[in-house]
């Protein structure tokens, strides 16, 4: 028996980091945990298809992607029953693995898990209290799934999304997005002094989708600034962006999958990126201005609208993030978007998770 399963998916590296951080603040509450990829436990086939499909959706056919996204944002539809269908025989290998590990509360930062493990919820197969992490600044109908005993979100707008898809208001808490302690305990960004570079942090996710190289030529010309960009898994893109940086003039750090972005985030003044509710969360919580590019429509739109409509952050074309950024540091806008970004997010996020998620193994279930 585990006290506390968190099951995740390889779907953007978001849902694997909330995973990640909550699993780190419950054993510092002393629980036991175990963390599941959904994907281990599915064909490998179904896998690959299902974030290939992403993957390009988000790339090469954005406005696609977003079209969908809006149209499948309901509950119901004819096509509804099939999906579920598909998906509880493609998850079945990961419902007798958490069903064989007995834990006391399951929590799932990512929707797929939540269709099979729901289902098992209401027809008596899995007896724990099943809590869904919403990984977003909005909160999607496909979220909603009957069966889940209760909602973790990161904001009012995502609450009051989810009871408009039917979810009981006392199911819902409003945690905000779990991220590591680490970023929290970050000291807010001081403006580079006289002398001193600006340094810009450029994330690209962790499969490294994003227009990076072209991110990384706009600073051509811009005086006094150092960059570290992280790449990802995206190890071809390293050699692209390094050469991007030589033809511009630009000095660059270049490096592959980061293992601690923590540490990458306390050392910048700024964090360029695109819109990942993770990625904007962790720069939050660390007080750093956000540059975001190349928004997806959809999700990553919603959250971009979040850091930007709370001063957090600024909306950038890949071309002109150079003079965008250069512009916060001229204009001496830096630090007080540092303290509006921290504001913004609750501290101790992925705590307040294990805490809600406890809560819920108490009381056994909060479904209505």
């Amino acid at each position: 028996m585990v006290d506390l399963l968190v099951v995740h998916s390889p779907v953007g590296g978001g849902h694997k980091a909330a995973a990640g951080a909550i699993a780190e603040a419950a054993r510092k509450r002393g629980l036991s945990v175990e963390v599941l990829d959904a994907f281990e436990h599915a064909p490998r086939l179904f896998g690959e298809a299902y974030l290939g499909a992403h993957l390009a959706g988000q790339s090469v056919l954005p406005r696609f992607y977003g079209s969908a996204y809006f149209a499948a944002n309901h509950r119901g539809g004819a096509f509804e029953p099939v999906r579920r269908n598909f998906d509880h025989v493609v998850f079945l290998p990961l419902l007798r693995r958490v069903c064989a590990m007995q834990p006391r509360v399951v929590v799932a930062t990512h929707h797929l898990p939540l269709v099979v493990l729901g289902r098992a919820r209401r027809r008596g197969w899995l007896s724990a209290p099943l809590v869904g992490v919403v990984t977003d600044y909005t909160a999607h109908a496909c979220w909603a799934e009957k069966g889940v005993d209760a909602f973790a979100v990161a904001c009012a707008q995502a609450r009051h999304e989810l009871i408009l898809h039917g979810v009981a208001p006392p199911q819902i808490s409003v945690t905000g997005l779990p991220v590591k302690a680490a970023f929290d305990r970050i000291e807010s960004v001081r403006a580079p002094l006289a002398g001193e570079p600006l340094r810009v942090l450029v994330t690209s996710g962790g499969f490294g989708v994003g227009p990076t190289e072209k991110v990384v030529a706009s600073f051509a010309g811009i005086s006094a600034v150092e960059l570290v960009v992280v790449c990802g898994r995206a190890t071809r893109l390293v050699d692209r962006v390094e050469r991007a940086a030589n033809r511009a003039g630009v000095k660059a750090r270049v490096l592959g999958f980061e293992h601690d972005m923590a540490a990458r985030v306390a050392e910048c003044h700024v964090v360029v990126g695109k819109a990942g509710g993770l990625t904007i969360s962790e720069a939050m919580a660390a007080g750093r201005p956000i540059a975001i590019v190349g928004a997806v429509p959809g999700n990553e739109a919603i959250n971009e609208d979040f850091v930007v409509g709370g001063g957090a952050g600024i909306a950038c074309a890949p071309g002109g993030v150079g003079r965008a950024v250069s512009a916060l540091r001229d204009r001496g806008t830096l630090d007080a978007m540092g303290a509006r970004a921290r504001a913004l997010v609750q501290q101790g996020s992925a705590e307040r998770v294990v805490g809600w998620a406890s809560e819920v193994a108490c009381r056994g279930s909060l479904a209505a």
